[in-house]
């Protein structure tokens, strides 16, 4: 990480900290729904359907780390001036395709999790992290990067 600023480094490791927070944040969310559905309305089975539901969360945890990955990688080609700073992250999502996929694919037939559960958890807490994307629209016409000597319109 030598080619990089330490002021790029910073905002690359404060973004990563930031999304990993917002899906720890999901994640458990997801586990008390899934526990207090599974205790209201279906009480058989709720050990597999937690199982689940934390498994699918924790791939998407690992999907956001493979990802933080090879974007720094990605930086440190790029700082060398090298034209091949795409590769890292094309490699990258390749990784994360067949990480991810192998690992659903494992926790539905070697581990036979329920397979609603562990894609609800998964698709929550990776959809989680556009929460955390600098210049997201909040609603009120405010992006969530303005800040001091930003340009925001309020007219």
């Amino acid at each position: 990480m030598s080619g990089l600023s330490a002021h790029k480094r910073h905002d690359l490791k404060g973004t990563v900290r930031q999304v990993l927070l917002l899906q720890g944040i999901a994640a458990s969310a997801v586990v008390l729904i899934v526990l207090a559905h599974a205790m209201l309305w279906m009480p058989q089975g709720v050990a597999g359907r937690l199982a689940a539901a934390i498994y699918g969360s924790l791939l998407a945890v690992g999907g956001t780390m493979l990802s933080a990955r090879s974007v720094r990688r990605s930086s440190r080609v790029a700082a060398t001036g090298s034209g091949a700073a795409l590769v890292p992250i094309f490699s990258g999502l390749v990784l994360k395709l067949v990480a991810i996929g192998g690992g659903i694919g494992i926790g539905l037939v070697y581990f036979g999790l329920e397979a609603i559960s562990l894609l609800t958890g998964f698709i929550v807490v990776q959809m989680s992290s556009v929460f955390s994307m600098p210049g997201r629209k909040t609603g009120w016409g405010v992006t969530s990067d303005s800040g001091p000597g930003s340009q925001t319109n309020d007219k």
